[in-house]
């Protein structure tokens, strides 16, 4: 049986928008910018979704503890990306002093 929300044409724009920045940060992610913008920008995401998760916590919308679940696990993706970037950084100028 096909359900109708599946169809919902969200589903087929994000899809889009992922299979094209897949393609796009293939081609380009030998550059180290490309690789320190992107971890930048995830850490920066999830950071943003921890305030909005804290927001709509207190303001009643979402569960107390679902928000401090959620929470916890987007600070943790920020966690490690801020990681990687950092390790991305002492690579590369290790590499550069080769």
């Amino acid at each position: 049986m096909i359900y109708l929300e599946y169809l919902n044409p969200q589903y087929l724009y994000e899809m889009i928008f992922w299979v094209i920045t897949f393609f796009l940060l293939k081609r380009f992610w030998n550059k180290t910018e490309v690789r320190l913008v992107y971890g930048y920008i995830t850490a920066g995401l999830n950071i943003l979704a921890v305030v909005f998760f804290v927001y709509i916590s207190i303001n009643g919308s979402f569960k107390f503890f679902d928000g401090i679940a959620f929470s916890f696990l987007h600070i943790m993706v920020a966690f490690i990306m801020f990681t990687l970037v950092i390790l991305s950084k002492k690579l590369d100028n290790s590499n550069e002093e080769i």
